[in-house]
């Protein structure tokens, strides 16, 4: 009687997360509870490309009125230039608008009004075609998107449950003609993985893009925020042993540990490939030689007679 009821308990048991976690993929989602859109509001992310590391800062400086629509303007700062893009909501979901030059206008939607876990997007669709000099140049662009699930993610601002997490992926697809000849053509894929925090905003991008083979990686780690308009209860995570960003990289990273420590990087052999003698510093940087292969590297970081660790991602 026991084993049976213990079974039946079970079996309810199961019935009721099975009903909970089919409840969750259902609940609608708003851009408004991911991407808090307010005058003043500030994200510092730091962002690691073939290119190198840059930190921007991304602030909502004001309002327009754009295309018809109330546009919140939010201007990147990065080195000495900045860069202006317009969010607005739309009966149809969350648009940004950017001005590439006086002629050409592109608008991204990041998000429907509502939405569920599964749901999908086109964010961009691009069908352009143009003569000049009689040849004729043939352009298709398309990123969709979709609502995958929740996970939690640890950045430099903190570790942060519940993220929203998005993943796109598209196609870009180029000919350049004359008459029915094909003179050239390629084909790039691109996609990548974003992460929302409830309140907060993006608090973590990984991007790629493919071309001819050859495939490129852009990461992106919400470092610092302020919020004109945080909700009570919400609040700054505390940060704590060592910190680096971008994880992975793949041209240089900052690692982020107590006052005073050393810090020694070792490769997965054991070698030690680099030293950074102990500083007031808090946060350092860490450039891999060219000849330092791309893997896994242990961080430690020492502070009198303790030692703390972490791992990091060269991606070369």
């Amino acid at each position: 009687m026991n084993i049976y009821l213990n079974k039946e308990m079970n079996m309810k048991l199961v019935t009721l997360l099975l009903i909970m976690a089919f409840a969750v993929g259902l609940m609608a989602i708003s851009p408004e509870d991911y991407w808090p859109l307010q005058i003043g509001n500030s994200w510092t992310t730091v962002d690691s490309s073939d290119w190198g590391m840059d930190t921007t800062v991304t602030t909502i400086v004001g309002t327009a009125t754009i295309l018809g629509y109330e546009s919140y303007i939010s201007v990147d700062y990065y080195e000495d230039e900045a860069d202006s893009f317009y969010f607005q909501y739309r009966p149809d979901g969350l648009y940004g608008v950017s001005y590439e030059d006086e002629e050409y206008l592109m608008e991204v939607k990041y998000m429907p009004r509502t939405f569920s876990i599964g749901d999908s997007w086109t964010m961009l669709s691009i069908d352009t075609a143009w003569t000049e000099e009689g040849m004729d140049y043939i352009q298709l662009f398309q990123i969709n998107a979709q609502a995958v699930g929740f996970e939690s993610q640890t950045v430099p601002a903190g570790t942060f449950s519940n993220c929203l997490k998005i993943a796109t992926d598209g196609q870009m697809t180029f000919y350049l003609m004359m008459g029915s000849d094909t003179l050239y053509s390629y084909v790039s894929s691109m996609g990548g993985t974003i992460w929302l925090g409830e309140d907060i905003g993006i608090v973590k991008s990984i991007d790629w893009d493919e071309e001819e083979g050859d495939t490129s990686w852009d990461y992106s780690y919400l470092i610092d925020y302020s919020l004109t308009n945080i909700f009570e209860g919400i609040e700054k995570p505390e940060i704590s042993g060592i910190h680096t960003w971008p994880n992975p990289f793949n041209s240089a990273c900052r690692i982020a540990t107590p006052t005073g420590a050393e810090v020694e990087i070792f490769d997965v052999t054991g070698r030690l490939v680099e030293t950074l003698p102990a500083s007031e510093e808090i946060i350092r940087s860490w450039t891999p030689s060219a000849n330092v292969p791309g893997g896994v590297y242990l961080i430690r970081a020492t502070i009198g007679d303790e030692i703390i660790t972490s791992k990091v991602l060269f991606v070369k």
